[in-house]
């Protein structure tokens, strides 16, 4: 990572502040509504579906990330920089959004609408929809979107020189969340309807998709990074060489 100036910080911080408070709201608001009760078996299951689906693993997610990111934008600004703690922390704040939080956000929220507008019924039964409030679905698959991008925007990084280790921390991710999908349904309960009309031809093909997309988004996000902050790395490198000269 880049260290930043403090006009770029304190709009971080108030970014990460706005952030943090929408996932607290929107886990407040979303998380107690109880679908257990209801008589439609394909609904009451929710409760206990709703903790698989991609939409809950990435929001919960982000809302590990960005007090973590709060906290090492908050450290810099006091001048404290290179602590064992804070290099640990940016790296793994570093990681866990270029390498699965981005790309999974992306993919999901897309995918989220690309249905939606297709078919709802292909996501989930529509009495599930009928329990959220109207401004949910927009919270948890746009504000999402919005909000990974902005960090990408906003954070100075730089491309790192080898991606295997990033490619293969969200390829990993990717595993664990596709076996979590595949369990799910051969226990009688798929996460997403869709699954329910795939015979093994279309989950090739879904996975390929998958990956293709997964791929797509951890790429741009570099080329994004290295459009905005690419000058900025070789001046920082430039002023570093001649220090060390004079």
């Amino acid at each position: 990572m880049i260290r930043s100036s403090d006009i770029l910080l304190n709009v971080r911080l108030c970014y990460y502040g706005v952030a943090i408070s929408h996932l607290v709201f929107a886990v407040i608001m979303i998380i107690p509504i109880d679908m257990s009760q209801d008589e439609d078996p394909r609904v009451s299951i929710y409760s206990r579906v709703r903790w698989k689906l991609i939409t809950c693993w990435f929001n919960l997610m982000m809302l590990t990330y960005f007090p973590i990111a709060f906290y090492c934008d908050l450290k810099e600004k006091h001048g404290e920089w290179d602590t064992k703690r804070l290099r640990r922390l940016r790296k793994f704040r570093d990681y866990f959004m270029t390498s699965i939080i981005f790309p999974t956000t992306m993919y999901a929220d897309i995918s989220f609408w690309t249905l939606w507008m297709k078919d709802p019924e292909l996501i989930a039964p529509m009495a599930v929809f009928k329990y959220l409030p109207y401004w949910a679905q927009h919270s948890l698959h746009t504000v999402s979107g919005i909000v990974v991008l902005m960090d990408i925007l906003l954070l100075p990084r730089r491309r790192p020189t080898n991606m295997i280790p990033g490619l293969a921390l969200m390829l990993a991710f990717c595993s664990v969340y596709g076996c979590v999908l595949a369990v799910s349904q051969f226990t009688g309960e798929p996460v997403y309807s869709l699954f329910e009309l795939f015979g093994w031809l279309e989950v090739i093909m879904f996975v390929a998709i998958t990956i293709t997309v997964y791929m797509f988004f951890h790429f741009l996000q570099w080329y994004i990074v290295e459009l905005i902050w690419g000058k900025t790395y070789e001046e920082n490198n430039k002023n570093t060489l001649q220090k060390k000269k004079t």
